[in-house]
């Protein structure tokens, strides 16, 4: 689960970060959601944030849902009509949630890094309970350590999350690492995983 301070960042700072992370060029980003996301996929994406990605994805034709454990995110999505009853707010490792539906695609950015790697390793498992068979997931994550910051961050370098997802019997289909599209000194991996 998000540490509290991490939590408490993002409650208070919801409106600022939206329009941040709107100002992102997200190219590399979006050239993985068009290589792996298919029109008639259905897609979850948990974190959120701003809804840019997930408006992103929705615009590809894929169904979409998403979950973010900041109540200001959520509610500022919902006022899209699409996503007024595709939203849920909950945290990580354990969703607990009642949905019937299994997703072709989980999308995960800027999330896990804010996970121990033990809640990560109980994640990797959970979410095998919301994909289907041969179903991916997309995760991006920040891999420059960040002493400095209000929030919680895990030191994920070193193949930490891909030991973890290859343990929890993913396959690693395709591997990037990026510049910060926000301009700071930090960098990033994305990785796809298949089930």
């Amino acid at each position: 689960m998000i540490e509290d301070k991490t939590q408490t960042y993002y409650n208070q700072n919801h409106k600022e970060l939206i329009k941040r992370y709107n100002s992102a060029t997200l190219t590399p980003l979006h050239r993985l959601f068009n290589q792996h996301i298919q029109k008639s996929d259905k897609v979850i994406e948990i974190g959120f944030g701003s809804g840019r990605d997930l408006k992103y994805i929705q615009a590809l034709g894929a169904e979409c849902w998403g979950i973010d454990s900041t109540q200001g995110f959520v509610d500022t999505l919902a006022k899209e009509s699409y996503f007024k009853k595709r939203l849920f707010c909950a945290k990580l490792p354990i969703l607990d949630l009642e949905l019937e539906v299994k997703f072709d695609v989980i999308v995960c950015i800027a999330v896990i890094m804010h996970l121990t790697k033990e809640e990560i390793r109980v994640w990797a498992e959970d979410v095998k309970n919301y994909l289907a068979i041969g179903g991916k997931i997309i995760l991006s994550y920040s891999i420059t350590p960040r002493e400095d910051d209000e929030r919680f961050f895990e030191d994920l370098r070193d193949g930490v999350v891909q030991d973890i997802f290859l343990d929890a019997r993913f396959r690693l289909v395709d591997e990037v690492c990026s510049e910060d599209v926000l301009n700071r000194e930090i960098k990033w991996r994305s990785e796809i995983y298949e089930l």
